[in-house]
């Protein structure tokens, strides 16, 4: 017993402190970053376990033991204790009644803070692979879709959802990571298109949001099928695919992002954004310091590692540091200021924007928390009901790493939850 506790607090303690810890190095924060989101992710079962070996420790007279017994639980209470309530968000947006809006398992209440809020039965449900969205009128290239639908026996809520997943624009897939998270919705009866948006080089960032309107548009033509009420449509992507949705749902009619399967500027009724890139001047900026402070040897081999990260499925020539904007974006945001602005959400604010629910990690491998606060206090200015939860210790990807038991990712999907169920 007593080696076995040893053997898994000690590795506790470790992940459980990085969970916390936010180095200064642009090199070590890319090579912790999936440690930080594994010790952010166990933090629940690291408290408890260095609960457990810390009184076993302290019962036998192991000073060692009892240390990083202590060290787990403390580390592990501290993330635990720091993840904010969203309650006067939610009362900003959307009024002091909130909460007698909900439906009654999603009010505040229970015991406990969300995150530790019992996921409850969930169906398993089937989803459909691979349903055609329309199809690029130069190539004939399918846009292909998963549908989910609520499991037989649940009253369906008629709001419709498109996803867009997370990518840097030139990776990944639909059906990454989501699953737990789309089975909950699905539960409560909402139907969800998550698509398959072509990547970069194959495409640019206008036509991948053309591909998230098109995904709209098939949804609307749809609906009567499927249950959706062609005026309840929400948008919700995380990193790249926040930026997508965001710029859809903020510039409907956009000559630029029209579907090609017709005109369509129906606003939609809301949009759900995790860890979103909303200001690519920025980004941009960001990339020259990251390049220009990269001095040393951890460094460059962490932008190297980074490099070749965004373009696993690509077979052009891997673009360096602060290129991969630029070659995005067609230059410089001086030698391409139409295309920065077109592409960068808070340019687009107003009050015809829908209610947005923004979903950020404090401690953001890309740094993209800044620009989100920025976005949603332009939008509270313009009259836009819109909530920031902030995560203090999260890291991009939160939501996507241990679902089921992440504290992160479970409060971030009852926010998200009670988000929907406003706009029901």
């Amino acid at each position: 017993m007593k080696t076995l506790l040893t053997a898994l607090t000690s590795p506790a303690a470790l992940l459980s402190f990085l969970a916390l810890w936010r180095p200064a190095s642009r090199g070590l924060q890319v090579f912790l970053w999936l440690p930080k989101l594994v010790g952010g992710a166990l933090a629940p079962v690291y408290a408890l376990l260095g609960a457990i070996a810390a009184a076993f420790g302290l019962v036998r007279r192991d000073g060692i033991l009892a240390a990083a017994g202590l060290a787990a639980a403390g580390f592990s209470g501290r993330f635990l204790a720091d993840i904010p309530s969203s309650d006067d968000q939610f009362e900003a947006a959307f009024g002091p009644d909130w909460q007698e809006r909900l439906p009654g398992h999603l009010r505040p209440g229970r015991p406990g803070p969300r995150w530790l809020w019992p996921t409850g039965s969930q169906v398993q449900v089937p989803f459909q692979q691979d349903v055609v969205l329309g199809r690029h009128p130069d190539s004939g290239r399918p846009l292909l879709a998963d549908l989910w639908q609520p499991p037989s026996g649940v009253a369906r809520s008629g709001l419709g959802l498109v996803y867009a997943h997370g990518s840097g624009w030139r990776v990944g897939d639909k059906d990454l990571g989501t699953r737990h998270f789309f089975r909950r919705l699905v539960n409560q009866g909402h139907t969800i298109v998550d698509v398959a948006y072509t990547l970069w080089p194959s495409a640019d960032i206008a036509t991948m949001v053309s591909e998230v309107n098109q995904a709209v548009l098939w949804l609307q033509d749809n609906s009567g099928d499927l249950g959706v009420n062609p005026e309840r449509i929400v948008l919700v992507g995380g990193s790249a695919g926040g930026q997508l949705v965001l710029s859809a749902a903020y510039q409907r009619g956009e000559p630029a992002f029209q579907p090609f399967g017709g005109q369509d500027s129906t606003p939609v009724r809301g949009v759900v954004a995790f860890y979103p890139a909303v200001d690519f001047v920025e980004l941009d900026d960001l990339a020259e310091e990251t390049r220009a402070s990269a001095a040393g040897p951890l460094d460059r081999v962490a932008l190297s590692f980074m490099d070749r990260l965004f373009t696993l499925q690509s077979r052009t020539q891997r673009p360096e540091g602060d290129a991969r904007i630029r070659s995005l974006l067609g230059g410089a945001p001086d030698e391409s200021p139409d295309t920065y602005r077109l592409l960068s959400p808070t340019f687009h604010v107003g009050p015809h924007c829908p209610p947005t629910l923004l979903l950020v990690a404090g401690d953001d491998i890309f740094e993209l928390s800044a620009a989100s606060r920025r976005l949603h206090r332009e939008l509270r200015l313009a009259g836009v009901p819109s909530i920031l939860v902030e995560f203090p210790h999260a890291e991009h990807a939160f939501d996507l790493v241990l679902p089921q038991i992440s504290p992160l990712a479970r409060a971030a999907t009852v926010d998200v939850e009670r988000f929907l169920a406003l706009l029901v």
